[in-house]
């Protein structure tokens, strides 16, 4: 399992339950950071900035270890 938080519109990919801020664990069948996104529905356009454990990582094909906190962001945009 590795724990996700989404921010702003990728908030909509998140469980119902859960509160913003709060961070929802994930089964992952497969360990890279783009098999998680896969997963959780979000298309990697939909995606800006993902950090694991704090870190900002830049290739999606990143191997996730056990409880790996994985945060995402999409575009942020305005005007």
């Amino acid at each position: 399992m590795v724990n996700v938080k989404l921010y702003a519109g990728l908030r909509k990919f998140a469980p119902k339950d859960n509160d913003l801020g709060d961070f929802f664990q994930v089964d992952i069948q497969s360990n890279t950071v783009s098999d998680l996104i896969k997963k959780l529905g979000i298309r990697e356009v939909q995606v800006q900035i993902v950090m694991v454990n704090g870190e900002r990582i830049i290739y999606y094909d990143q191997t996730l270890e056990e409880d790996d906190l994985v945060v995402i962001f999409p575009p942020i945009g305005g005007g």
